[in-house]
């Protein structure tokens, strides 16, 4: 495999994630835990099939110009997709449990959610372009997604001291918007690295 070949697999991994990200804030909105089960099948699917064989790469003496930079890759893609996978796993356990959040909770993340996903697209089109503008936006994203979740979190422990948010709301809101926050911060690495 060359790097552009590379770069189309990492731009294509990028872009198969987006729909199932949508499709999970669906579920997550809705109160629908098997659609976040869907999502987290899907997820794991695409890694499983579109990401190369790890310790083939890392075992062979002789590697190619691709493989040192996928290795050189791999950490940011894997932070990236474990946060993901935790997001899923929280969200799900929300829905579940039956754990009831307030509105302004839910819009929150809702505008945490819409970050992330153009945060996601100008990654995916950064691999690709390598335009200085784009990576740019994603760092800038970056800022902007820990800059809300600096402020939501003021406005969060406010409405935890006041009642209106429960311990147990606490603790997934604040997994949530943790999982938000590594998404954003591999995201900004990983455009670091191409």
């Amino acid at each position: 495999m060359d790097e552009k070949e590379l770069m189309w697999r990492f731009r294509d991994v990028f872009e198969t994630t987006i729909p199932i990200l949508e499709e999970l804030e669906k579920g997550f909105f809705s109160q629908q835990a098997r659609t976040i089960q869907d999502c987290e099948k899907k997820f794991g699917d695409l890694l499983i099939s579109r990401v190369p064989y790890v310790e083939k790469i890392i075992g062979e003496k002789q590697k190619t110009e691709a493989d040192m930079i996928y290795v050189r890759l791999l950490p940011a893609l894997q932070t990236i997709a474990l946060a993901i996978e935790n997001l899923m796993y929280k969200m799900e356990s929300k829905i579940v449990s039956n754990i009831l959040f307030s509105e302004k909770a839910l819009s929150e993340i809702r505008g945490l959610f819409h970050v992330m996903k153009e945060q996601f697209r100008e990654t995916k089109d950064y691999v690709i372009t390598r335009n200085p503008a784009l990576k740019d936006a994603v760092g800038m994203h970056m800022e902007t997604m820990f800059r809300m979740i600096e402020e939501h979190a003021i406005v969060h422990q406010n409405r935890l001291i006041t009642g209106i948010c429960m311990p147990q709301a606490s603790y997934i809101y604040l997994d949530i918007t943790d999982s938000l926050k590594r998404i954003s911060r591999g995201l900004t690495d990983f455009a670091n690295k191409v």
